[in-house]
């Protein structure tokens, strides 16, 4: 008898060892369901204004009304954390993007801000169509 209640008791410890390893290691990032940390900020020099969840349409809205070389906004856009940034003195616009699984992108639109934005309030983007495409780059820290 005791032949058999020993392998069954180490065993049972094992298994319990190995589930409480595996737990320890879920809490400690791997399977969660929060998105990592992400760290977003604008370039310095730039005064940005938080809108909250917003739109690309409000944040463009926003940016048009607010005076200054470069200014942005920053807001949230379904689960993202979005930076626009106006550069007028570069006439550039950028947008840094931290998606929620962690991937940041920045997207730049060199040429014609006024425009771009104009355009932007009506169809929800800014590629406009007879302008330069958008650049962009993962960016890593």
């Amino acid at each position: 008898m005791k032949r058999i209640v020993i392998p069954i008791v180490v065993l049972s410890v094992a298994a319990g060892i190995f589930w409480f390893m595996i737990q320890s290691l879920q809490t400690e990032g791997v399977g969660r369901d929060e998105a990592p940390a992400v760290i977003l900020r604008a370039p310095d020099g730039f005064a940005v204004e938080d809108l909250g969840s917003a739109s690309l349409v409000s944040a463009v809205a926003a940016l048009v009304q607010k005076p200054g070389d470069r200014v942005g906004m920053s807001f949230t856009d379904r689960g993202d954390t979005v930076i626009l940034l106006a550069d007028r003195s570069e006439d550039r616009v950028v947008e840094m993007r931290a998606s929620r699984t962690g991937t940041i992108v920045e997207r730049r639109w060199q040429g014609e801000i006024d425009r771009r934005f104009a355009w932007a309030m009506e169809h929800g983007n800014l590629d406009v169509p007879d302008l330069p495409p958008s650049t962009g780059k993962n960016l890593y820290h």
